[in-house]
């Protein structure tokens, strides 16, 4: 075991040798009889544990000596200043000036161990509670940075939810990238929609990232290999590039973005559905259209046929030689059938207002989704302003 390192500071040279002989048993020790030597001593040795020094060093004051070192760079971890004064005053010029310890002359060799020992042990609780405190340090900064990258990521959650385009989930998810120093590729299965792959450096995949994106698509949802890593979902892949293995951050980002990946891909749902949907009220209203179209023209063939019938029979009363009894038959047949063709006008208006009646949701469901954009681009511009 390495001995502590004491250097012993004092112009009286028979009472420094006294002291080195009866410390170097515990301890190593370098003597100096004034400062000039301390400096040499100092060119060829590494700092030293303690530095015991007497307050009158020829014109000099220890304890000037001691303040000097405490206010710069140490060559001691602590220091004992010793004296032939006793008093109150010297022991608090001991505390002023900065010493760990006071001892007064004549000293006691026993007791000057039993100081200089448990100084040792002092200085080696205060290495260990430095240590305790940079350790907590480093899991607080470690907290903090794990905490700030959570709250970025739960950020982006949020701003995914405010997305109604491809597009814009892949600017936010490139954006959140940028931010946390990554670098990767995203990849959209849309339902019903073609498939589609961006680069956050780029812009566009190159053939071998898409390539990539297509095989391990059937991979599970996270799937590393070597520095990369892809996260997937059945609507939704990301492609992170730069996640070496064996650091906090990438345990972070990989937990992030595991929950990012499904927050995206039920974005993707939603917007595959919403755009659906649209597909959807956009061929309903055609129908309706064109159904009302049909209406109008079987309506207006309907009335041509009925008005050429009353006109031909009302010609052939003139011409056919006809009984009273006759011309009244005939004559109800035709109310009969203009009846009947009321209830069809009738059976025509009521199909009229029902096809009216869709045209009129579907111009709704078109407002209330154009209202919902509306909203989404107005909150976004009041981001913007804070």
């Amino acid at each position: 075991m390495t001995k502590p390192k004491v250097l012993i500071i004092d112009d009286d040279r028979d009472y420094l040798e006294l002291l080195a002989e009866a410390l170097e048993i515990d301890f190593d020790v370098k003597c100096a009889a004034d400062f000039t030597e301390v400096a040499s001593i100092i060119a060829s040795n590494n700092n030293f544990d303690i530095a015991l020094v007497d307050e009158h060093i020829g014109n000099e004051k220890g304890s000037d000596w001691i303040k000097s070192q405490v206010d710069g760079d140490k060559i001691a971890r602590s220091f004992v200043l010793y004296s032939g004064l006793s008093t109150e005053g010297a022991i608090l010029k001991g505390l002023e000036c900065g010493a760990d310890d006071f001892l007064a002359k004549p000293i006691s060799l026993l007791a000057l161990i039993n100081k200089l020992t448990r100084l040792i042990e002092y200085q080696e609780k205060m290495h260990s509670f430095e240590n305790e405190i940079l350790s907590k340090d480093r899991v607080i900064n470690i907290s903090m940075a794990q905490a700030s990258k959570y709250g970025s990521c739960m950020q982006l959650t949020s701003k995914l939810n405010q997305c109604f385009s491809l597009e814009k989930i892949r600017d936010e998810v490139f954006s959140y990238l940028y931010s946390m120093k990554l670098e990767g590729c995203i990849g959209f299965y849309p339902i019903n929609e073609g498939v589609s792959f961006y680069s956050s450096k780029t812009g566009v995949c190159s053939p071998v990232e898409t390539d990539v994106m297509k095989l391990l698509k059937i991979k599970p949802r996270l799937y590393r290999f070597g520095a990369r890593t892809i996260f997937n979902h059945h609507l939704v892949s990301i492609l992170i590039l730069n996640l070496e293995d064996g650091t906090i951050d990438t345990d972070i980002y990989i937990d992030a973005l595991a929950s990012v990946i499904e927050c995206v891909g039920a974005r993707v749902a939603f917007i595959s559905y919403q755009n659906s949907l649209i597909t959807v009220q956009d061929k309903i209203q055609q129908a309706v259209i064109q159904t009302k179209k049909m209406l109008a023209v079987s309506k207006q063939h309907q009335q041509e046929a009925m008005n050429e019938i009353v006109t031909n029979i009302g010609h052939s009363f003139h011409i056919l030689e006809m009984s009273f009894e006759q011309e009244e038959y005939l004559t109800n047949l035709v109310h009969e059938a203009l009846k009947k063709h009321s209830q069809d006008d009738m059976n025509f208006f009521e199909v009229s207002q029902l096809l009216d009646s869709a045209l009129q949701s579907v111009d709704e469901l078109k407002s209330l989704n154009n209202h919902k954009d509306e909203e989404v681009i107005a909150q976004e511009e009041e981001d913007e302003l804070f």
